[in-house]
């Protein structure tokens, strides 16, 4: 079996989800897994959406056990370990943080992130990265970037060890300093930070100003009367009203 900076990881030619490759590994051997491959024919993301699997892009899966109070602030943290991986490979490049974990290069989408249940105590962590190709997204409301077209020159292996890399180094500060220091800087390089936003909910959207993230890393919302605490939604600009000639 192989490993990854410490970690047994399997990388696959192709599979239907590395998320459910992983479950399957880590269940059978018990203990924190990797799994990658090249192509991904169905590949998830966040509330049911799919994820545009293109080859020569990251696709992996980790599992990491943690316990479920901690989950929220995880997904944070998840979203700085892949802006610090993008910062490496195109430091001069305008990251942003999209409530809750997406990582936005220009204003336009890099990567996504999903966590689902792992087997016994055990969360999965699923990661795309576009490196090579940038798929369009259509009616999803998403611009797409990806690594290479902005200088990157690298591929995905090289792009998993560094992210790796900065997940362990990430969880090292929360589970010695807590999360104050990550909240911080994950609110230093948030998107639309104090600006007006639309939270669209599986059955409602909601309006406000973006007031920050709780130290459970919910989103704050600010309507001009109370600030409420957002768990799940996905958040986009307030679009900008007509002025009357």
């Amino acid at each position: 079996m192989n490993k990854i900076n410490g970690i047994i990881w399997q990388d696959k030619e192709t599979c239907e989800s590395t998320n459910t490759e992983v479950y399957k590994l880590c269940n059978e051997l018990k203990v924190p897994c990797v799994v990658t491959s090249k192509v991904q024919t169905k590949g998830r993301g966040r509330r049911g959406h799919s994820w545009v699997s293109e080859s020569g892009n990251l696709f992996m899966s980790m599992t990491f056990e943690a316990e479920l109070h901690d989950l929220s602030r995880l997904v944070i943290i998840s979203g700085i370990a892949v802006m610090q991986t993008v910062q490496f490979f195109c430091p001069q490049a305008d990251i942003k943080l999209k409530w809750p974990n997406d990582v936005l290069v220009g204003g336009a989408k890099i990567s996504g992130i999903l966590f689902e249940r792992g087997p016994a105590d055990f969360w999965i962590m699923g990661v795309g990265i576009n490196i090579v190709s940038h798929p369009d997204l259509g009616a999803s409301g998403y611009a797409t970037a990806g690594l290479n077209a902005l200088g990157a020159n690298t591929d995905r292996i090289a792009v998993l060890k560094k992210l790796i890399a900065n997940w362990n180094a990430l969880l090292y500060i929360y589970q010695q300093e807590g999360f104050a220091k990550l909240k911080q800087m994950w609110l230093n390089n948030a998107y639309n930070l104090n600006k007006p936003i639309v939270i669209k909910q599986e059955n409602n959207d909601k309006s406000g100003i973006f007031a920050g993230i709780d130290d459970n890393g919910c989103l704050l919302l600010n309507n001009g009367h109370k600030t409420e605490v957002i768990i799940a939604g996905d958040m986009f600009a307030a679009p900008k009203e007509e002025k009357d000639d």
